[in-house]
């Protein structure tokens, strides 16, 4: 028989051994995993914080610069330089160029304090510069001449932390014809001028001409059809398109935009009356220059004496004679119920915020002699009747609605004739306000 032989419960077991040999280099092992993980998380930290910072900064740093474009664009907007061609402000608050003033919205009667200087202007504890260029896009050659109704504003901000960002914008305005009828537009002869960089016309409906044509300054377009001639001021033949898009007139109501008239005109008791809007008090008409017709419900300013001012019509409104010259035009805008005519020798300039010369709930008659002239927005509510040898610097739109109840009818469609002259630079008013059109930011 052989030796028993031990058993193997009693004999030391060669794994517990293995691991006992083994925990001292993987606890060590793992220390060192936990300091290396540690130490990448703390350095990760530390660049993620970086990476904020820095981000925090940039993003401050374009605001400020968009605050910069924000306030340029409201001195754009706001008088005076609202009533400002892009050309004319271009040429700087001296209209002289090259002087210091270019380039910059400082000067033109602006509020010192709303002006932006070449050294910059405090913005919450930093500094925005801005810069107003003709347009890149603008193939005049010509920097100081804008001939698309668009504008590069440029502004660079320097933060408190040293910061910097710049922001460029291209300010316009949505583009809109000289003049446009929601409904067919026929002109006649060949005298009639429609000028300036923003110097179309337009009908949502069909658009015509006969004898001749006018001369335009772009295109002829419509909805509906183009017929007949229509001329370049280089004497080749303007664009003429039909089938295009509609050209959006909104149905106006004049009363809505008496909130900020001077004057209204009306029948109070029986008494053709005004109303001086500052102190609610009424007086006769007769001593501010208008007169009142009963049978036609019409209110007559026939070139005497009368205030400068915004004045809002309960009725038809006709202005002939001869009203302010052409190196002192009348400041008056005329928002009435009914219709309005104008003939004569005026000489007008706007005095509403927006821009407005003339709106009528009904029919708008142009007119004026040879050498009147008068700018701003014409508003008709119903069809519009341009003809005389006036110029009209501005834009005329004609919604082409229902004559309302005891308006004149001056004319039972949209129609230009004789030798009428109307010159439309794309300047902002109600319908065309300046704003950014393109943004492009540039961080450091």
């Amino acid at each position: 028989m052989g030796l028993p032989t031990q058993s193997s419960l009693n004999r030391p077991s060669l794994t517990s051994l293995e691991r006992r040999g083994i925990a001292l280099p993987t606890a060590m092992f793992a220390l060192v995993a936990a300091s290396i993980l540690a130490g990448g998380v703390i350095v990760f930290s530390n660049l993620s914080a970086k990476v904020t910072r820095e981000q925090e900064r940039a993003t401050r740093a374009v605001q400020v610069a968009d605050a910069g474009i924000a306030h340029a664009v409201s001195l754009l907007r706001a008088s005076p330089l609202k009533s400002l061609s892009y050309t004319r402000i271009l040429r700087g608050s001296d209209n002289f160029i090259p002087t210091v003033d270019d380039t910059l919205l400082i000067g033109y009667g602006i509020a010192v304090n709303d002006q932006i200087p070449a050294a910059g202007k405090a913005f919450q504890g930093h500094t925005y510069f801005v810069t107003i260029r003709d347009d890149p896009a603008d193939t005049d050659g010509n920097p100081a001449t804008d001939m698309n109704g668009r504008v590069l504003v440029r502004c660079r901000s320097v933060t408190s932390a040293g910061a910097t960002a710049e922001v460029s914008a291209i300010v316009g305005a949505v583009p809109m014809p000289g003049i446009a009828a929601d409904g067919n537009l026929a002109f006649s002869g060949s005298s009639v001028n429609i000028s300036g960089p923003c110097g179309g016309a337009h009908a949502n409906g069909n658009l015509s001409s006969s004898g001749g044509g006018p001369h335009i300054g772009t295109q002829a377009t419509a909805t509906g059809t183009v017929a007949g001639s229509w001329t370049l001021p280089s004497g080749v033949a303007a664009p003429a398109l039909g089938g295009q898009q509609e050209v959006v007139i909104p149905d106006l109501n004049p009363m809505d935009y008496c909130a900020t008239a001077d004057y209204r005109l009306a029948v109070v008791a029986g008494v053709p009356s005004v109303q001086i809007v500052a102190t609610g008090v009424w007086s006769p008409v007769a001593t501010v220059g208008w007169t009142y017709t009963a049978g036609t419900t019409t209110w007559n300013l026939s070139g005497g004496a009368v205030n400068i001012g915004t004045y809002c019509a309960t009725g038809n409104v006709e202005i002939s004679g001869n009203n302010g010259t052409a190196a002192a035009p009348l400041q008056v805008s005329v928002l009435a119920t009914g219709s309005i005519g104008l003939a004569g020798v005026p000489y007008l300039r706007p005095d509403h915020e927006d821009g407005i010369l003339l709106m009528a709930a009904g029919d708008v008659s142009l007119g004026g002699n040879p050498g009147s002239s008068y700018s701003g927005l014409v508003y008709a509510g119903a069809q519009c009747a341009a003809s005389g040898s006036a110029t009209l610097t501005g834009q005329v739109l004609c919604a082409n609605g229902a004559q309302p109840a005891g308006a004149t009818p001056y004319t039972a469609t949209n129609t230009v004739g004789g030798s009428f002259t109307l010159n439309f630079d794309c300047s902002g008013n109600v319908f065309n306000k300046r704003r950014v059109l393109y943004w492009y930011p540039r961080i450091g």
